[in-house]
């Protein structure tokens, strides 16, 4: 391949709908900048590369003209449409339908007549060919007429029986019913053998375009408003209708570039609408000076003053050139992107970066229009005082020259944007933004969601980071957590975090309000995208919520996230203001988490992983609640403070053991329970009533020496808990009932269950028995409420079914005798107690 060959080959390849400078090129082909230069104009003689610009010159692919070429956008925001429209117009063997929606005035009917000449160009269609308009609103009120007369179908919808080819533009679609609708788009679906083709348009969305039939059988374009145009095309259509009327008037005008900027910037909706205005305009300047050869639309500046030729055929070329010379945008901001990043991971101060953008934007000051300037200013400011002041404590600066600069940037990101300059850094301004600066950069990202949301991943929209947050970085900072305030209600966190970041004068906390119906698992999806944004904080993660499972809550956010984690509950403002004071004051973590869990009784706070970060006794007596405070009550009075004794339902030890590994329970010393416990996970279990067995009594005493205790405290726990599983200790529990009663009761219970499955118990079962029976049938006296737990609802054995039936007939005597209903639980609890003894 000969060199010119291959120069043009890569430069079509890489930069097939780019603008280039010779200096990209020279990199791209790897040859010196005088050498490429030489192939760059022999390319252009042949017609290969477009030539524009003096310094510095920019060279691009010369693409085969299409009618779509003369439209304002074909490069720009219609790209996609365009190629849509093409890929219908070629499509075999006779193209598919298109609809185009779109508000009034935003140039249906122009995109539309350009399909059909691009059709023709394509050879598709001759120069004869058909373009006839069908409006859908003269039918509004009379579709019966529309669908049911076979000769207007075949006047207005079947001209291609008459042998005509072309396309039938039908317009205001959005006035027919659904009904209709589809009937219309279906028909022209169904026209593949036929050669007239159907362009649809509608001012809105309500076209049923997701219909199953047709919902991938028509091509679909959306054109924008004006104002929703970028900056550019914005400027070439203001140029377009200036040079309309030059032409018209054969007059010659003199305007000024900000005066065409103030005609980009109009708050309209309507491309025709600003046709209209500046054809208002260039007839009040017309009736005043009818005589006059050159009228003058705006006060002119010493620079920039723009004429307008009648019949000139470069005025939006010139204008565009004007931008892009002005501002030499796309080698000044890959520069400035470039030495900021260098800066940022040099470790050089925000000073150092804030000074690069200034620099910068002190070369476009003199080409900004001041009202323009005046109201961007207003509001980038009321969006940072409500985005970033209000909700995160953040108090800027008021001096005008500091929020010009801000504007400023903001201008020059826009340009950035609407010019399509193409960025091309070692690495992204957002990740080492984020990675230097992560919690100012966080709420910089939140401030750009609210005011330019569809580019908050535009790396153009962070070169005014380093002017707006310059002086607050070392601030923000300085905070070495991330903070999380959640709530249930529309408003209840966010406003707490009104509260204590504005009294703090900082960012500490972040704040989710939150529906009252959330699950666990969302809660952790609001803090895992939060800690995604914000990144890893350096010392760990508080969270603070109002109502829930704490150990849910923190189980699940410990999922998203290896730091550490202090989870409180019941939040109140004077909480959120205590630990945000700690935070601001850069405590440790250990201390902000033991003081958490002062703040009162309704409050709790968790800040490690499994049960407890204490050595620690676990107690639960399948007899119930009571009992296991009392053993508890026992232990804390006999043994050291510094073990921790926690008491269980035994349902929910069943649960834990279940569903936690050995590490939920890596501080537990000993599980105290009265009945036996399968258990894998190495854990010392030890049923209370096994006490009376020597080897047992002294497997405890080692259990409690390894955890620290004396052997003197040890053998009085011991000697406490066989007095307490005595009758005697019985007798000492009941509160309202007769002990010889209760007790003489249960005997005869335990009687008849051994002579009915022909057993004998050991004495320590038969103690335990005597003691469950008794307190059951007293909390049956006291208990206001019943268990929820039916045994119709259980899946049951045909020995349980069995030893349910004996037992209600065997509970009846006593139920009688103390007037009580002993519920269906209870009678499963004895079931779990007897079952390994009486079907061994």
């Amino acid at each position: 391949m000969k060199a010119l060959e291959r120069v043009y080959t890569i430069i079509s390849q890489q930069f097939s709908d780019e603008r280039i400078t010779t200096a990209q090129a020279a990199n791209a082909v790897g040859l010196t900048r005088g050498v490429t230069s030489s192939y760059l104009s022999k390319l252009e003689k042949q017609g290969k590369l477009l030539k524009t610009g003096s310094r510095p010159v920019y060279w691009q692919v010369k693409c085969e003209e299409t009618a779509f070429d003369k439209l304002i956008g074909y490069h720009g925001s219609l790209k996609k449409d365009i190629k849509h429209a093409i890929e219908a117009i070629i499509y075999p063997t006779n193209g598919l339908p298109i609809l185009i929606s779109g508000s009034r005035g935003t140039g249906k009917l122009l995109f539309a007549h350009t399909i059909y000449r691009e059709a023709i160009r394509r050879k598709i269609f001759s120069e004869n060919s058909l373009f006839k308009i069908i409006d859908c609103a003269e039918y509004k009120n009379k579709i019966n007429t529309l669908l049911q007369n076979k000769k207007t179908l075949n006047e207005y919808f079947s001209v291609s029986k008459k042998n005509i080819n072309g396309y039938l533009y039908v317009k205001n679609l959005q006035v027919l019913n659904h009904e209709t609708q589809r009937y219309l788009l279906n028909y022209a679906i169904n026209q593949e053998k036929l050669n007239t083709r159907f362009i649809f348009s509608t001012t809105n969305q309500s076209v049923d375009t997701e219909y199953e039939n047709f919902k991938y059988a028509i091509v679909k374009i959306n054109l924008n408003p004006f104002n929703k145009r970028p900056f550019a095309e914005r400027i070439a259509f203001s140029c377009l209708f200036l040079q309309n009327q030059a032409n018209k008037l054969n007059r010659q005008f003199l305007t000024s570039f900000h005066f065409i900027i103030k005609l980009a910037n109009l708050t309209i909706n309507s491309i025709t609408e600003l046709s209209n205005h500046i054809q208002l305009l260039c007839a009040e300047k017309y009736a005043n000076a009818p005589q006059d050869k050159q009228l003058i639309l705006s006060k002119l500046a010493n620079q920039n003053t723009i004429r307008i030729m009648p019949n000139q055929q470069s005025l939006q070329k010139e204008v565009a050139a004007l931008i892009t010379k002005a501002l030499q945008l796309s080698p000044a901001i890959n520069d400035l992107l470039n030495k900021v990043i260098e800066s940022l991971t040099n470790g050089e101060t925000i000073v150092e970066q804030n000074f690069l953008v200034l620099k910068v934007l002190n070369q476009i000051k003199i080409g900004t229009d001041e009202s323009l300037l005046n109201s961007l200013i207003q509001t980038i400011q009321l969006s940072v005082k409500k985005n970033i002041t209000h909700r995160y404590g953040i108090t800027f600066q008021k001096e005008t020259e500091f929020w010009r600069y801000v504007a400023l940037a903001f201008i020059l990101a826009n340009m950035c944007n609407d010019n399509s300059v193409t960025i091309k850094t070692k690495s992204s301004i957002q990740f080492e933004t984020k990675s230097r600066y992560p919690r100012s950069y966080y709420l910089y990202k939140q401030f750009i969601n609210k005011i330019y949301p569809k580019y908050v991943k535009d790396p153009y929209y962070y070169i005014p980071f380093f002017v707006l947050m310059a002086q607050h970085v070392e601030k923000i900072e300085s905070v070495h957590y991330n903070a999380i305030l959640l709530a249930h209600g529309e408003s209840t966190a966010s406003s707490i975090q009104q509260v204590i970041n504005t009294l703090c004068g900082n960012y500490i906390f972040e704040a989710f309000n939150m529906p009252i119906d959330i699950s666990a698992d969302k809660i952790s999806s609001y803090v895992q995208k939060y800690l995604v944004d914000q990144g890893p904080s350096t010392k760990g993660n508080i969270i603070l919520f109002d109502m829930g499972s704490l150990k849910q809550i923190f189980r699940e956010i410990k999922k998203v996230s290896d730091q550490k984690l202090l989870v409180v509950n019941n939040i109140t403002t004077a909480m959120a203001l205590d630990i945000g004071l700690r935070i601001q004051q850069n405590e440790m973590f250990e201390s902000i988490a033991e003081n958490s869990q002062k703040y009162g009784s309704t409050t709790d706070a968790q800040y490690y992983e499994g049960l407890s970060n204490k050595k620690n006794i676990i107690v639960s007596c399948i007899s119930g609640v009571g009992l296991s405070k009392e053993i508890k009550k026992l232990i804390e009075t006999t043994l050291s403070p510094s073990l921790e004794v926690i008491t269980f339902d035994y349902k929910h030890l069943y649960v834990l053991l279940k569903n936690n590994n050995r590490q939920f329970f890596s501080k537990t010393q000993l599980i105290l329970t009265t009945t036996n416990i399968d258990d894998d996970m190495g854990i010392n279990i030890i049923n209370v009533y096994n006490i009376f067995d020597k080897q047992v009594s002294l497997k405890l005493q080692r259990i409690l020496l390894h955890a620290g205790e004396s052997l003197q405290s040890s053998n009085s726990l011991i000697e406490k808990m066989l007095k307490f599983l005595s009758i005697e200790g019985i007798r000492d529990r009941l509160k309202i009932l007769n002990p010889d009663i209760v007790i003489q009761e249960s005997q005869t219970i335990v009687s008849h269950y051994e002579d009915f499955y022909n057993v004998r118990f050991e004495p320590k079962l038969k103690l335990n028995l005597y003691m469950h029976l008794s307190l059951m049938v007293e909390r049956m006296l006291t208990s206001s409420t019943s268990s929820t737990t039916s045994l119709k609802d259980m899946s049951l054995s045909s020995r349980e079914k069995e030893f349910i039936s004996l037992s209600k007939g065997i509970l009846q005597p006593v139920e009688q005798k103390f007037n009580i209903k002993i519920q269906d639980y209870e009678i499963e609890l004895l079931y779990q107690l007897l079952k390994d003894f009486i079907f061994a």
